[in-house]
């Protein structure tokens, strides 16, 4: 595991409004392990500014260690999406 990695952060854009937010990966991990997903299983959010996109992260390592990639256009069927973060 990489030294800094704890400092690194996700990027999340909108499917609908091109907005983007910056999140820490600890956050992510944070959200991951409190909601007990499975490996693999990404994090989408709500977009908070326009409430009809999802919010899709760039690719990130999840805290099972597994590389997490979502394309925007087909997001997974088992995503979980936490609204309005």
């Amino acid at each position: 595991m990489k030294l800094l990695a704890w400092f690194s952060k996700v990027t999340y854009s909108c499917t609908a409004c091109d907005a983007t937010q910056r999140i820490p990966l600890r956050r992510v991990h944070a959200f991951e392990r409190f909601y007990g997903l499975t490996e693999g299983q990404p994090v989408l959010i709500q977009c908070p500014k326009c409430l009809e996109g999802l919010q899709c992260p760039s690719p990130y390592r999840s805290h099972t260690s597994h590389l997490v990639t979502v394309d925007p256009s087909h997001p997974p069927k088992n995503a979980f999406i936490h609204a309005l973060y």
